[in-house]
């Protein structure tokens, strides 16, 4: 990122920079406000142990004085697991250091997985070299059978693993079977007349007096 800061000084169209399993790409720069900024900036990364990452943008402002720090707008995270499975990040802001290769994300940030797991979470930071999403403030968080809320969470994306802390309250939804629909679209007369009937006839028969037989000793 800092060679990327330092060509963009001189060329203003777009520009790709690579260095080693991360490559920095931006569509152009301007100044506003006595800093930098990229447009569309793009940030790739893969790792063999936890898969690739594409961190983008709609633009970033960058401070001269601590070229390290990026603020970014608009931000879109893609991480794709090395068995295929993917997550992705939508914040309306965020900073990310290159130092420590943290991006820390603020405001409506949405998490998508592919496992169908939903989320939305207040401020979250991410590290991109263990693909860590961690956040000490509330979430909520939807699932194919009901919901999660909890005050903290880690999501580890190359594990596929979320674990909530704090006040975790979780509500599952019970799936019904042929059995329990057939009986919520049937009319309310039509159940009652069809209960009544085996009642009636158990009690008019002689085997409904006959006694339970007794369990065998233990």
């Amino acid at each position: 990122m800092a060679v990327l800061v330092l060509a963009c000084y001189f060329i203003s169209t777009r520009l790709s920079v690579t260095v080693g399993d991360v490559t920095a790409s931006i569509s152009g720069i301007e100044v506003a406000d006595g800093n930098l900024r990229m447009v569309n900036p793009k940030l790739k990364g893969a790792d063999k142990k936890n898969g690739t990452y594409i961190i983008g943008a709609d633009y970033a402002d960058q401070e001269v004085k601590s070229p390290n720090i990026i603020k970014l707008h608009a931000i879109k995270a893609d991480l794709t697991a090395r068995d295929g499975g993917w997550s992705r990040m939508e914040a309306v802001r965020g900073v990310f250091d290159s130092k420590i290769e943290r991006l820390v994300m603020r405001e409506k940030i949405t998490l998508a997985t592919s496992s169908g797991v939903n989320g939305l979470l207040k401020n979250a930071s991410l590290d991109m070299k263990t693909q860590t999403l961690r956040t000490h403030e509330p979430v909520i968080f939807v699932l194919s059978n009901g919901s999660v809320k909890a005050n903290a969470m880690t999501f580890e994306s190359g594990k596929h693993t979320l674990t909530f802390r704090g006040k975790v309250l979780v509500h599952l939804i019970k799936p019904q079977n042929d059995d329990t629909k057939a009986s919520a679209r049937r009319p309310q007369g039509a159940a009652q007349t069809q209960a009544a009937a085996p009642a009636e006839a158990s009690a008019s028969t002689p085997d409904a007096q006959t006694p339970m037989p007794e369990l065998p000793p233990q």
